[in-house]
């Protein structure tokens, strides 16, 4: 079996994998160590352990040391590299790209093998496009639905309600509608003005969006070939840090 981690900025996304099929046996998130600990006890026994950060010290470190300490395994931690299962990158420093972007590029080409979108919705949206050579042509970074709300709280008068905020793309009747339906308004907008001239480009163009407001956003951004897929950034890692046994009788 194998362990994978994705550390995001506001939770840590983990699953089980049976190495041989590559299916996925269990998963959840947490939101912090101590949790992710409490689910996999020693009885757990991982043949690998692979994760992909993007924190930085203590929360990498607390699970390095985890993993050595009850199962004797080194973490394989993927990283950005120039080119990688038939995905270039064309960041001048490599280092600014973070890496949960490009295993889901990894990911989403290794399915489309043609032009795609890739959204991932979390605390930020990041929007990347790769061409249908593998070539990443570049991307949006911008705050999420939350993150872009909070912002108007913190540097306006602008004060929200508590409660479970709902989102639609009709104009807003009220200030917190109003400040709602125009975060989504805004990514949904910029997600199709990206898509739209790549579609033109290629019948067979994909979006695929993952994050954790994957499935608000893709059911309010009108394209075609939508593709929801949860666990995209964790399908990179396997691309990124394959499993490779000596024997795998």
């Amino acid at each position: 079996m194998i362990l994978e981690f994705d550390v995001g900025n506001s939770r840590i996304k983990w699953r089980q994998v049976d190495e041989r099929q590559g299916s996925v046996m269990r998963e959840g998130h947490v939101s912090a160590v101590n949790q992710l600990i409490a689910m996999h006890d020693s009885h757990c026994e991982p043949t690998m352990v692979r994760m992909c950060s993007v924190r930085a010290g203590d929360v990498n470190d607390r699970i390095r040391q985890w993993t050595g300490d009850t199962w004797g395994l080194e973490i394989q931690v993927a990283k950005v590299v120039r080119s990688c299962g038939g995905v270039s990158n064309q960041y001048a420093d490599l280092n600014k790209l973070g890496v949960d972007r490009w295993l889901a590029m990894l990911a989403a080409y290794a399915r489309a093998t043609d032009f795609c979108v890739i959204v991932d919705a979390g605390t930020a949206v990041t929007v990347d496009v790769v061409d249908d050579r593998g070539s990443h042509l570049g991307g949006y970074i911008l705050p999420g639905l939350k993150l872009m709300s909070l912002s108007l709280q913190t540097n306006t008068q602008i004060k929200l309600s508590d409660e479970t905020p709902e989102y639609f793309l009709a104009l807003g009747h009220s200030t917190d509608a109003a400040v709602r339906n125009g975060t989504l308004m805004a990514l949904t907008s910029l997600i199709e003005r990206v898509v739209q001239p790549i579609s033109a480009q290629s019948a067979q163009a994909r979006l695929f969006f993952c994050g954790g407001d994957a499935e608000l956003l893709a059911n309010n951004t009108n394209v075609a070939d939508i593709e929801v897929i949860p666990g995209l950034v964790l399908d990179g890692l396997a691309i990124a840090c394959p499993y490779l046994p000596e024997d795998l009788e």
